[in-house]
């Protein structure tokens, strides 16, 4: 007996075969039709933020010329918007019962001027584009007082700058809640001690030394062995009493920091006289005989590098700042003392 060949496979020749991959078939293409769109809305909606670059005042320049001329009463150098005049709101003001001035207007008295943090806003354009406006503060010495005056400065489409405005002037008003900050005594950050009469005299040294500029001097109290190197004082000063030492905290890279304040007095004139502070950092500050490794504006004592205040004399290649790598600053002692 013959066999009856067909060229429908084994796996299709069953109807219940047949139905149920069928049914498998149309559920993977109706999840495919309807997970597409709902992935295409999940891309769009998780698409990464588009980052705007934050605006930097650009015209600071011009808003000095201007700050300068308008206090100095001088027509401003630089463009002006439409309705304004050179003059910048310095034209002669029409008093009541008086003829109009035709003289040049009288500078603004003051003594000193100061530029303030600027800042940049974009104004919307109306029918036509955004306009940048860099607002540009000056701080003002006006004898007894001091003021603010406020440049604003105006962008074309081109970039090109010219005054947006009269300027404006308000008077200056400090947070009062400032003078409550402590000092930058370092007792308040880190345990301290008191410092030995061995580094008081040094410090004494370091003290007259920087204030005369004797250079060989600080050579030696520094401790660098490096040729070539130079350390450059003030000059021209001379130490007034002896320098009013702070406590001593130490470094994790093992030396010492502490603040000073030194009185002085101008070696041309006495009757001229300051007071400055300075912090040092100090190697071997509990031994007979430390150095003065470094020193720098109140307050840097963490980021002070050994021999970093050194140059090169010339014709000499050594980096200043390469004898010595220090780590990081973190650590103090952990007992304290007055």
């Amino acid at each position: 007996m013959s066999l009856e060949r067909t060229a429908v496979p084994r796996e299709f020749s069953s109807p219940r075969r047949f139905t149920r991959r069928f049914r498998v078939i149309v559920a993977l293409l109706a999840f495919a039709a309807i997970s597409g769109p709902v992935g295409c809305v999940a891309a769009f909606a998780n698409r990464p933020a588009e980052v705007v670059p934050v605006r930097e005042p650009r015209h600071g320049a011009v808003a000095a010329v201007v700050a300068e001329s308008y206090l100095a009463g001088r027509p401003v150098p630089v463009p002006v918007a439409a309705g304004l005049t050179l003059a910048a709101g310095r034209e002669p003001v029409e008093l009541p019962d008086a003829p109009p001035s035709l003289d040049q207007p009288e500078p603004i008295p003051h003594s000193w001027i100061v530029p303030m943090a600027s800042t940049v806003v974009t104004v919307p354009g109306g029918e036509g584009p955004e306009r940048v406006v860099e607002t540009h503060p000056f701080l003002v010495g006006a004898g007894d007082a001091v003021l603010v005056l406020t440049v604003p400065v105006v962008e074309s489409a081109e970039g090109a700058p010219a005054l947006g405005a009269v300027p404006a002037i308000e008077p200056f008003v400090p947070d009062a809640r400032a003078g409550e900050l402590p000092d930058l005594d370092w007792s308040t950050a880190f345990a301290t001690t008191r410092p030995s009469t061995a580094l008081r005299e040094r410090i004494g040294e370091w003290a007259s030394a920087y204030a005369g500029d004797d250079r060989r001097r600080l050579l030696e109290i520094t401790g660098d062995d490096r040729n070539g190197m130079t350390y450059v004082g003030l000059g021209g000063w001379t130490v007034v009493g002896e320098p009013g030492v702070g406590g001593v905290f130490s470094r994790s890279d093992g030396t010492a920091g502490c603040q000073v304040e030194i009185a002085l007095a101008s070696g041309a004139d006495g009757d001229v006289t300051t007071r400055v502070a300075f912090d040092l950092l100090i190697a071997d500050a509990d031994q007979p005989l430390p150095s003065i490794v470094a020193w720098g504006p109140a307050g840097t004592a963490l980021s002070l590098e050994p021999h970093a205040n050194a140059t090169a004399s010339a014709g000499d290649e050594h980096d200043p700042g390469s004898a010595t790598t220090t780590t990081t600053p973190t650590t103090a002692p952990e007992e304290g003392g007055s």
